[in-house]
């Protein structure tokens, strides 16, 4: 069987859900949307989502607040939940941190995000139960928080198909077709064969295998990235805000049911990498005690937590930590992937950017520090609390 279609995007994750919706909106009436399981089933559905503003360079500073504002009002702007939680963020780091942290709140506040900076003795007034001892600030956001990755992406997802966009699960795309210098569309496990100009991979976890197909790769890793669940116990009070001790190394975001995430800030994941069909695998326990007891010193409030379990998450990771969002050297393909760990809490922006681009040839938003070009022009480098404050 042969389809034709404007856009064929390959991932049913909050990147691809996103962006379906977004080219809706732009008039794009043949989209379709191809995932090898079902929506969400990828790194969205494991993520964290957390919802932090702070970032090293103002086109993501930009890009998370547009988001944010799109989470805080996704009902009237989209359709459905976001599961956003404003419960606030607090972000900890040394003192030879704070210099960076007091450049990179500047940049915050002139593209207008709220946000303060503490010093350790203030915490107190904010949150009494974190630790202040080993910090030499604390940037305080009170409109972060936390959403709800699955219900955003089924909420983009739903509100795509009332725009006439067509989303087949499971659906794995097995060849990308090319003729001469272009995309020229996708043929999947299923036999059927669909025609388009424009491809794009926004596969996650498995975007480098997507490149593949079309003769293409991506500087990006797999990193294992284990979270652990643990319930807070009664004489706790009540829930803590999201807070990231990037000086100790732990964060923690709460969750209903007396219910906190957790897990370590100083893995390198880029070291660890993993194959994305062990996503969701059980973390073992003596792992879990290492990262608990750092949850413990940043939040001691929680050392008589109890243990729930531990499972599998995934990084896609670029080697500066910052997304590609960029068309690819083969003509009509593009790349919505390599999110680092930062793909839900943009992917508002990511779809509207990425439709820009497909749609106009151009953004709003300066793209250069998300060009596929970047990692040929420089030898790049970092980690994830580097992609914080924009060192390595």
């Amino acid at each position: 069987m042969i389809r034709t279609a404007d856009v064929v995007i390959i991932g049913g994750g909050a990147t691809g859900a996103s962006l379906a919706f977004q080219l809706a909106c732009r008039g794009v009436t043949r989209v379709v949307v191809l995932e090898r399981r079902f929506l969400a089933a990828g790194g969205t559905g494991r993520s964290l989502g957390i919802i932090r503003q702070l970032y090293p360079n103002p086109e993501t500073c930009r890009m998370v607040l547009r988001s944010l504002r799109v989470f805080q009002n996704f009902r009237d702007l989209v359709g459905g939940e976001s599961g956003y939680v404003g419960c606030g963020a607090l972000i900890g780091v040394s003192t030879a941190m704070r210099p960076t942290l007091e450049h990179s709140l500047e940049i915050q506040r002139e593209v207008g995000i709220r946000a303060e900076l503490l010093k350790p003795e203030e915490l107190a007034r904010v949150e009494p139960r974190i630790n202040p001892s080993g910090l030499g600030a604390v940037l305080y956001e009170p409109e972060s928080g936390y959403g709800d990755p699955t219900a955003v992406t089924l909420g983009y997802a739903g509100a795509a198909r009332d725009r006439g966009v067509v989303i087949e699960q499971g659906a794995a795309v097995t060849e990308i077709r090319v003729e001469g210098d272009r995309v020229a569309g996708v043929a999947t496990e299923n036999g059927e064969r669909i025609d388009a100009r424009v491809v794009v991979n926004a596969a996650g976890l498995w975007a480098g295998a997507v490149a593949a197909l079309a003769g293409g790769a991506l500087p990006i890793v797999v990193g294992r990235h284990p979270v652990f669940i643990v319930k807070r116990g009664a004489a706790f009070g009540p829930p803590h805000m999201v807070y990231l001790d990037l000086a100790g190394g732990a964060y923690v975001r709460p969750e209903t049911g007396d219910l906190t995430l957790t897990g370590s800030l100083t893995e390198d994941e880029s070291r660890h990498p993993m194959d994305p069909d062990l996503l969701g695998g059980e973390a073992g326990f003596e792992e879990a005690a290492e990262a608990l007891e750092r949850t413990s010193r940043a939040l001691p409030s929680l050392a008589d937590c109890r243990y729930q379990q531990g499972y599998a998450g995934a990084f896609d990771i670029t080697p500066d930590w910052m997304p590609i969002l960029d068309e690819s050297p083969l003509r009509g393909f593009y790349v919505a992937a390599g999110m680092s760990g930062h793909g839900f809490k943009l992917c508002p922006a990511v779809g509207e950017l990425m439709a820009e681009l497909i749609t106009e040839g151009r953004t709003t938003i300066n793209r250069a520090p998300f060009r596929l070009d970047r990692f040929a022009a420089r030898r790049p480098g970092g980690s994830f609390v580097g992609s914080f404050l924009g060192s390595s």
